[in-house]
């Protein structure tokens, strides 16, 4: 097997010599294949740490320097992992290094919880543009359960209001799908976009930001939610309401069903009618 740069595989106990030139060269290949903005600036940041902090690249180093996010979340590791063997990879060096996930249920959304955050932003009595373009981006999260940086990076020339659709471009995974658009939010959408270039984005915001907000108004509104959690409460109503697990899939852009079917097991109302079923 040779590696994406060309070299034929190293084994464990072999290394490069670390220089700013290798990621720039690795960063170069990941844009050349269309890989998110907001992917390649996690791997540049992170792997731009690992090549400042040890002077050659190996198995070795790479081992050592996960370990040292030993004390963060199984998911972050798992990412740090996956961002090390990619890199290394490209180099022909192995890591087979793999953290594992615990299996885990979302949290449960309730609508209590959804309504108080709404009504925290429409408390505010300035600022009553970016009141309107905050609420349009809550309805947003809450109707189609784009991720944050998709909502980020939603733009205008991505809303069809002839045919109520949202093109999602280049979600996660590289991969496009799209959304239905709700009345309430098409007319909404309409009223905040009217206007605008067609390469703007829709809320005018970067995906830290995006997040940030979302961050201050939960606090405000005394609710335990991030912006992933619009994703889950959107999920868990389409299937609490019945729809079909393989349509709530595509609509979340998951690669895999049993991503998806975890949304099952929140609602469990399939698991109520089998005990009904004892009576």
């Amino acid at each position: 097997m040779v590696g994406g740069s060309g070299l034929e595989p190293l084994t464990f106990a072999m290394c490069l010599h670390s220089s700013p030139n290798l990621l720039f060269s690795y960063l170069s290949h990941l844009e050349s294949r269309g890989l998110s903005e907001q992917y390649t600036e996690k791997i540049d940041e992170y792997i731009g740490k690992y090549l400042r902090a040890f002077k050659e690249v190996s198995f070795q180093s790479a081992e050592t320097f996960l370990q040292r996010s030993v004390h963060l979340m199984p998911r972050t590791r798992a990412r740090y992992s996956t961002y090390l063997r990619g890199f290394l990879g490209y180099y022909g060096i192995q890591f087979d290094i793999r953290v594992k996930i615990p299996r885990s249920l979302p949290p449960y959304i309730s609508e209590a919880e959804i309504r108080k955050l709404y009504q925290t932003i429409r408390d505010k009595e300035t600022h009553k543009e970016s009141c309107f373009r905050d609420l349009t981006l809550m309805d947003t999260a809450v109707l189609t359960g784009m991720r944050r940086g998709e909502l980020a990076n939603l733009r205008i020339r991505d809303l069809s209001f002839e045919t109520n659709r949202i093109f999602v471009r280049k979600g996660k995974g590289d991969r496009d799908r799209v959304i239905p658009m709700h009345p309430k939010l098409r007319d909404n959408l309409y009223i905040l976009c009217r206007g605008s270039r067609p390469n703007e984005r829709v809320f005018q915001m970067l995906p830290r930001s995006l997040g940030m907000k979302f961050h201050v108004w939960a606090k405000k509104a005394g609710v335990p939610l991030h912006t992933h959690s619009f994703r889950h409460y959107f999920a868990t109503k389409l299937v609490e309401r019945g729809a079909n697990i393989r349509v709530v899939q595509e609509l979340l852009g998951h690669s895999s069903l049993s991503t998806t079917q975890v949304y099952l097991s929140v609602t469990a109302n399939h698991l109520e009618e089998a005990i009904g079923l004892l009576d």
